[in-house]
């Protein structure tokens, strides 16, 4: 039997790209028996190949990954749209009041929103309100197993809150919804739709949370010329979302919302774009129509009496602040 080419066992490789292959797979693939010249010189050629980028050596011994073949990106000759997005971030359409934050950081097409809440202070809401003010711009998906029920039927609380929504106009006039609702509780990075803009409501790996990032990134690169909004959990005491700073990794812009007295308070925290100051800015609001709308939107800053520790010294005591009344911030 002649000895096994090189050029051979690239060959068939080809089609495997991502796949892994073993050196007694190869043997048994070419019928090469133990005590041929071809059987030890088959290991030779694989590590050659590892050389030229066709294989990967993994920690097992004798075992390879079949590397993507990659091309250069043609950036400089790319026609894409290099314009930021008429993103719309939201307002309150009673007292007209608004974050304004489209005015301080700009959204691309492929980028990722992400909103880390605490338990019921308004990042559901949130995440509605963005998808409302937005539909139209893309195609809309919106994911989420707390707006249906397992047998895949509209949950009660999720229509009475779009009901009140009533300054979006969620159905066309030839009575066709203007965004999709998959039942979805799980795997959402598997249902993402390319070039639309993806609301996904919440993601959660309970024990897995060393995998958010992963998650995050499949999300991001299956998004496409769209937008991802993505909601995920967050301790009332935690800067970031469950999964700690992997959250953070892949999102181009970071929110996270927490309790402010009886309201809730947005912090901007990572922007990839931003237009002037974004990270650190804070908003207060509250939370009405049983959670379907923003309210009494407005900008707050560090109290200058307190420097944003709550309480001030009286003597040998300790005091609540009079001048955020404990808040640790005052409105703008």
């Amino acid at each position: 039997m002649a000895e096994i080419q090189p050029e051979e066992i690239r060959q068939f490789l080809l089609p495997l790209e991502g796949q892994k292959i073993t050196l007694n797979e190869l043997r048994a693939e070419f019928n090469i028996l133990q005590g041929t010249k071809s059987y030890n010189s088959i290991r030779v050629i694989c590590h050659r190949l590892a050389e030229q980028k066709v294989l990967k050596p993994l920690g097992a011994r004798g075992e390879f990954r079949v590397l993507r073949k990659i091309e250069p990106v043609n950036w400089w000759d790319d026609k894409g749209n290099e314009e930021p997005v008429e993103f719309e971030f939201p307002r309150c359409h009673k007292d007209d009041t608004e974050f304004g934050i489209e005015d301080c950081v700009e959204v691309f097409a492929g980028d990722m929103l992400v909103i880390a809440g605490a338990s019921n202070y308004g990042k559901t809401t949130m995440a509605l309100n963005i998808m409302g003010e937005n539909l139209g711009l893309f195609p809309t998906l919106l994911m989420g197993s707390e707006y249906t029920a397992s047998d895949g039927k509209i949950s009660p609380k999720f229509k009475r809150r779009m009901g009140r929504m009533n300054w979006v106009k969620w159905i066309t006039d030839e009575g066709k919804p203007r965004f999709e609702l998959l039942p979805v509780g799980g795997d959402y990075e598997d249902y993402v739709k390319t070039d639309a803009l993806n609301v996904i409501d919440w993601v959660s790996l309970p024990g897995e949370y060393y995998m958010i990032d992963a998650v995050m990134k499949s999300i991001k690169d299956k998004v496409g010329n769209g937008i991802a909004v993505v909601v995920i959990q967050k301790n009332k005491t935690s800067e970031y979302g469950e999964g700690g700073e992997r959250t953070e990794r892949y999102a181009d812009i970071y929110m996270t919302i927490d309790p402010y007295g009886n309201e809730s308070m947005l912090t901007l925290g990572k922007v990839k774009a931003p237009k002037g100051k974004a990270t650190g800015r804070m908003w207060a609001f509250s939370v009405v129509d049983y959670g379907a709308n923003l309210y009494n939107i407005r900008e707050i800053v560090k109290c200058s009496k307190c420097w944003g520790k709550g309480y001030i010294r009286s003597g040998q005591n300790s005091i609540r602040c009079n001048g955020c009344r404990g808040l640790r911030y005052i409105d703008k």
